[in-house]
């Protein structure tokens, strides 16, 4: 029953419990992970090609002659091909159904690269290599565009980070690629490797394809109906137009230029490195290719850990992290690099190159997700492609110039000019993209915002001005929970939540809405989701859609043992205690929020055993020789030492005596006085009317609120759990 006046003295009242400061992560969850693992594929797959061809450079210079410089001018031409074809795919990115983009484009490249295979001369292959790069800017801007579409702006870097494995997976590709052309010649390389395009081409056809702008509308808490058409300025601007707001946009200039300078460096790494190993250190083929596939693996771990890092700082209050991460990985990556390039021990010099790949990886994921940021979602495959033709346009002179360098000193000195250009790329990022990034990031979420009115018809002008917020006076998640006001809505809501164990969907589209302080319960027969329900509310399962906000916050991807700190504590069904361990043992382990203060635990425990008085006696017994009414108690005292401000009872009757029932609902009534929130689950309509406000009623995986008890009729509501329908 709702509590007239909490029990503000006594500590394990909620508005009395000193929550721990703590930094909140997030797991990739409550999203599909198919159209990240696909489009990762489908970029591995289209610049496998980029890497195949220099691991054949030996082979190609003895079949048809050709000096460095020819061999640099047949990879450059491959990326002249890309620079002149990505704005036009970034323009369709922008326009134009994405997923069919992918789909055909991918089709076409694996079609070229069976005609490279046929190549009889050094003409042919050189127009396969031109062809070819025609096709390859069809991926990597209009899938950066969709990734921003699919997964929720708090976790880009992170799917950025996935999705760059996509490339350094061309890396790992090499021994195979080695192997073949041992065996069977470089020309079986290319035909093995167009298979998968066709493949994939046809899953990327049938991939869904978002609303542009859905998660950052989501991220405001703006989005309702994705159907809804939002409108905005860019959707017809013809010509240079969009281009204007991508120069005035002094952040994703900054990413522009540091892009383009590393490039310089990064674009013959990846060509001139396998030949440095043959040349320097006698590799073989095989093993130099092998070589550098294990190299990458360096680059596939920073890869994800500079996505897991960026976003985890900025949960941390550090809004511009994932630019500061970018720009340190970068200079980072130098001294390695310069090692790695001047010594001839082999195995140290692998070493040096993987931590150096590493670093110098760890920068893309952050920097991608940050140019996400600062664009606006109709601006975004025009951005990330004027970035790639940037970066093209400099990949292409690099093997030319690693190559000139090579004719006129060697390869080593060639490696030991270039390799500090991706320190002076990190200090751009860390200079000029990092005083502008907040204010450009701002500037986006508030133009998504007009637009979002705008299309509601609620006469806001799309023009109007939005109060500005600085990055670093915004408040951290736990912070924002913590400030939640009871009038700024519902404490839980929970919309359109779907979850499936495998195949068998168990919640359709759960809507519920609890306020702030009484009891409320949840009625229903076995095996129609409530327990499946607290689970996804405590973390403890992650719903395929939908959406768990607490206190106005979205708590998609926090882990159980943080949203227990942020308040939520739930008793499981049955004898939820460690039956091994002492009473005392299982009520301290509900004092992790507070670890660290003995005092308080301690403080905690005591007022427990003031309301379990019975329980004080027994604190050495072992939890499991307790009787079931005992051992309910045990664990309604161990979530209380958590002091929640929402508590989740799973059906506090089961398998007990009436009598004990009504001692346990006497601590119901206790608990409810501190200012604690319950939410109960119950099959006893008794239990639930006597101490419940307000009755939602579940079926099938369909919540629906029923209203106030005290108007519930006790009759009707068994003859519906009886029969499961209206």
């Amino acid at each position: 029953m709702m509590a007239t006046e909490p029990a503000e003295r006594s500590i394990l009242a909620p508005t009395l419990t000193q929550r721990p400061d703590f930094h909140i992560t997030r797991k990739l969850v409550g999203v599909p992970k198919w159209p990240l693992a696909l489009l990762t594929l489908i970029y591995m797959i289209n610049v496998s090609d980029q890497f195949l061809l220099p691991s054949m450079f030996p082979l190609l210079k003895r079949e048809f002659g050709l000096s460095d410089t020819g061999l640099g001018l047949l990879s450059g031409s491959y990326l002249v091909s890309v620079t002149l074809f990505t704005v036009p795919f970034g323009v369709l990115a922008d326009r134009y159904n994405r997923t069919r983009i992918i789909s055909w484009g991918t089709l076409a490249w694996g079609l070229t690269m069976i005609f490279t295979g046929l190549s009889t001369g050094f003409a042919m292959l050189l127009i396969g290599r031109i062809v070819l790069g025609m096709w390859d800017p069809c991926d990597n801007p209009t899938s950066q565009s969709l990734l921003a579409d699919y997964y929720p702006v708090n976790q880009r870097s992170k799917v950025m980070g996935v999705y760059q494995v996509g490339q350094l997976a061309g890396f790992i590709l090499l021994p195979i690629a080695g192997i073949m052309s041992a065996a069977w010649g470089w020309r079986s390389t290319f035909y093995f490797f167009s298979l998968p395009a066709f493949v994939v081409a046809v899953l990327a056809w049938r991939l869904h394809e978002p609303r542009r702008g859905v998660q950052d509308r989501k991220h405001q808490r703006l989005e309702h109906d994705e159907t809804r058409a939002i409108v905005s300025e860019y959707d017809e601007a013809r010509g240079f137009s969009a281009y204007k707001d991508l120069f005035a946009c002094r952040s994703y200039m900054a990413m522009l230029v540091s892009a383009t300078v590393g490039s310089l460096f990064f674009g013959g790494l990846g060509v001139w490195a396998p030949t440095f190993l043959i040349r320097y250190h006698d590799l073989s083929i095989a093993a130099a290719t092998s070589s550098i596939a294990v190299v990458a693996i360096g680059g596939l771990i920073g890869a994800i850990a500079s996505g897991h890092l960026a976003d985890y700082l900025i949960h941390a209050k550090h809004p511009s992290a994932r630019i500061a991460v970018a720009g340190m990985a970068r200079v980072l990556s130098v001294p390695f690099f310069l090692f790695a390039f001047a010594i001839n021990y082999t195995a140290l010099a692998l070493l040096s190159l993987a931590v150096g790949a590493m670093f110098l990886v760890a920068g893309i994921p952050p920097t991608n997700a940050a140019r996400s940021d600062v664009l606006h979602p109709s601006l975004r495959g025009r951005g990330t492609s004027l970035d790639a033709v940037s970066q093209s346009m400099a990949s292409a002179a690099s093997p030319i110039i690693f190559g000139i360098l090579s004719d006129v000193a060697d390869l080593r000195t060639a490696f030991l000019i270039l390799s500090p250009l991706a320190a002076v790329a990190g200090l751009v990022l860390l200079t000029l993209g990092f005083a502008t990034y907040g204010r450009d990031a701002q500037a986006v979420r508030d133009q998504v915002r007009r637009e979002h009115f705008a299309s509601l018809g609620s006469g806001e002008s799309p023009d109007a001005d939005v109060l500005f917020v600085e990055p670093e006076e915004e408040l951290s998640l736990s912070e924002a929970v913590r400030v939640w006001r009871p009038d700024e809505g519902p404490m839980l809501e929970v919309q359109g939540l779907d979850f499936s164990y495998g195949p068998i969907q168990v919640l359709f589209g759960v809507q519920m809405a609890i306020p702030q302080g009484g009891c409320h319960a949840l009625l229903g027969r076995n095996g129609v989701g409530k327990t499946t329900l607290l689970s996804n509310i405590t973390g403890l399962l992650d719903g395929q859609a939908g959406e768990i906000s607490y206190r106005g916050q979205d708590l998609s991807g926090i882990p159980p043992d943080q949203r227990t700190k942020l308040g939520i504590t739930l008793v499981a069904t049955g004898r939820s205690t460690f039956p091994s361990l002492s009473v005392w043992d299982n009520l301290w382990f509900g004092s992790y929020p507070f670890t660290g203060s003995e005092e308080l635990s301690q403080q905690r425990a005591e007022a427990i055993l003031e309301i379990f008085p019975l329980l004080a006696d027994r604190l050495d017994q072992r939890a499991g020789t307790l009787s079931g009414g005992e051992q309910q108690m045990v664990a309604l005292g161990r979530a209380l030492m958590a002091g929640p401000d929402l508590l989740l009872i799973d059906e506090l009757s089961l398998g007990l005596a009436p009598t004990v029932t009504g001692q346990l609902l006497d601590v119901v009534d206790q608990v409810l006085e501190l200012g604690t929130t319950i939410l109960l689950v119950e099959q006893s309509i008794g239990v639930a009317l006597a101490v419940a406000d307000t009755v939602f009623f579940m079926d099938r995986g369909i919540v629906e609120p029923l209203g106030k008890a005290a108007g519930l009729d006790a009759d009707e509501l068994i003859r519906r759990l009886l029969e499961g329908h209206k």
